[in-house]
């Protein structure tokens, strides 16, 4: 598994289960709960404090839905120019921009360096 597969994949994941999760928007109450904006007690959350209900509440699914998708621009960014590259189209400047390419996906990935299909030679 390449890099680009390993992201791909894990954004696959976090869609997956950021779908499984919306529905309706959440909310983090002072009483350190977190719900969503239906009366469904089984989408009520009870945090320790306010601060986890809030941390809770910012990562709601559609904040995880919204970043896969920025996140998948990224790596498609990265395959567009590779291909573009691999036709020959190359250039000091383009070879150096797809580095900076390769290195933000390297960042991406450390988000996942927990994960058993990691690999170290990815670390920036």
């Amino acid at each position: 598994m390449d890099l680009v597969e390993f992201l791909r994949a894990r954004l696959d994941r976090d869609e997956q289960i950021a779908r499984a999760c919306s529905g309706s928007p959440w909310k983090a109450s002072p009483s350190g709960t977190v719900s969503t904006d239906t009366d469904d007690p089984a989408y009520v959350a009870t945090a320790e404090n306010d601060a986890y209900a809030e941390h809770i509440a910012r990562h709601a699914p559609s904040r995880a839905l919204a970043e896969a998708a920025a996140k998948r621009q990224i790596v498609d960014e990265y395959e567009k120019q590779a291909w573009i590259l691999g036709q020959g189209h190359r250039t000091p400047e383009l070879d150096a921009a797809q580095s900076v390419r390769e290195n933000v996906l390297r960042l991406l990935a450390l988000a996942y360096a927990h994960h058993p299909a990691y690999q170290e030679e990815w670390r920036p």
